[in-house]
């Protein structure tokens, strides 16, 4: 009895030696911004953003960590002589050490420390290593009802230096398909095998989104960067679809684009060894045309061509056709690009396509991807002259 009763005299003695840590880690608990000053100074983190975007930042009670603008490390593969971005995602851990907020930084791989000088429910202020101040705030976040997305498509574009080209593809259910074509650090076809709670994660961060209020495009007068494209998928069919030049965009729906493509580095993936993707753009009739509003509806199109049928049947009336092309070797003498092309034609469900060595395979997507999306329209007859 005497032992139990030490014991217990040792842990209230422990614990009232540092009423602040108790203090501090409950406090803390929820989401913040860092507030602006007209004269602050201190460091920020080099982005691939140059938005003025908002620094949130959102503690949790079991200790872990979600600063809205990600963790980012740059650097040079010296054997493909590409620039690569790293991407570590949103989320890492915190703890509360002494007088000291301590945040893991996975791009550092360590620590980083900040003094607390100030600690309320309604304002912390945090001195840096370089003596500099900051002061977090509590940060509300909107919410909003949006249609239920079942997938996200997600096509970056090449810029005028080394910019990530990619599409990536997620589902509610926890899986991805992506595709690097240059700068990635994986190149080629990849899938997940076992569904990710990070991709649900994903989803579940849509409710920050005004999905409805998205514009078609957003764009700013300078040539030779990146763009990026987004479709959302609802009950089966495109729903929206945004194109994003020069991240004009609001932060959520760049926050999105950001942790879509950069997946492929943060969950565990199979390669898969796929040669000659049907991407097309432009499929005309005799009086119609469908026209694919950016990069990412046709990564849609050629994925549901992926899990279509292949059938025999000997299919007519097919009025659409287009053109893709087969894979380009390195060395390829860019004049003679006509002949990678390749034929396609369908009526939007049954799709008779030319491969590499000249025969037709005819696949059935088991519905009319051009009807249940309203790319179909009447042909503009000025583009044809």
């Amino acid at each position: 009895m005497k032992k139990l009763i030490i014991t217990a005299l040792v842990f209230v003695f422990a614990v009232s030696c540092h009423p602040e840590k108790q203090e501090y880690s409950q406090k803390i608990i929820g989401t913040w911004t860092i507030e602006k000053h007209d004269d602050q100074t201190s460091e920020k983190p080099v982005l691939p953003y140059t938005n003025d975007d908002p620094e949130i930042m959102v503690f949790e009670k079991d200790g872990t960590y979600t600063n809205k603008n990600g963790f980012f490390k740059f650097s040079r593969d010296q054997t493909i002589d590409e620039n690569q971005t790293l991407y570590f995602g949103e989320k890492t851990k915190y703890a509360i050490k002494d007088d000291s907020l301590l945040i893991f930084d996975p791009a550092k791989n360590r620590f980083i420390g900040n003094k607390i000088l100030h600690f309320t429910t309604r304002k912390i202020i945090l001195e840096q290593k370089d003596k500099s101040t900051i002061t977090l705030i509590p940060f509300s976040e909107k919410k909003f009802d949006n249609p239920p997305i079942d997938e996200i498509i997600v096509s970056k574009s090449p810029c005028f230096g080394s910019c990530p080209q990619n599409s990536s593809i997620i589902n509610k259910t926890g899986h991805l398909f992506f595709y690097g074509e240059s700068n990635n650090s994986k190149n080629g076809f990849y899938k997940n095998a076992v569904a990710n709670k990070k991709i649900k994660d994903i989803f579940n961060e849509l409710k920050h989104l005004d999905i409805e209020s998205l514009q078609p495009e957003y764009q700013i007068s300078i040539t030779d960067l990146s763009s990026q494209s987004v479709t959302l998928i609802s009950k089966g069919k495109i729903i929206k679809t945004v194109y994003n030049y020069g991240n004009e965009s609001p932060f959520e729906l760049r926050r999105l684009i950001r942790n879509i493509s950069y997946l492929y580095q943060n969950i565990p993936l199979q390669y898969i060894d796929l040669k000659d993707p049907v991407l097309l753009y432009d499929m005309k009739s005799d009086k119609q045309e469908v026209t694919f509003n950016n990069e990412s509806e046709t990564f849609y199109l050629f994925h549901e061509l992926l899990k279509s049928k292949q059938i025999t049947k000997n299919t007519q009336n097919l009025p659409f056709s287009g053109k893709y092309h087969v894979d380009l070797p390195k060395d390829y003498d860019f004049q003679h690009v006509q002949l990678y092309q390749r034929t396609v034609n369908t009526d939007g469900r049954f799709f008779k396509v030319q491969k590499r060595n000249g025969s037709f395979t005819v696949y059935d997507l088991g519905y009319n991807f051009f009807i249940r999306n309203h790319l179909i329209q009447p042909l503009n007859r000025n583009e044809n002259q």
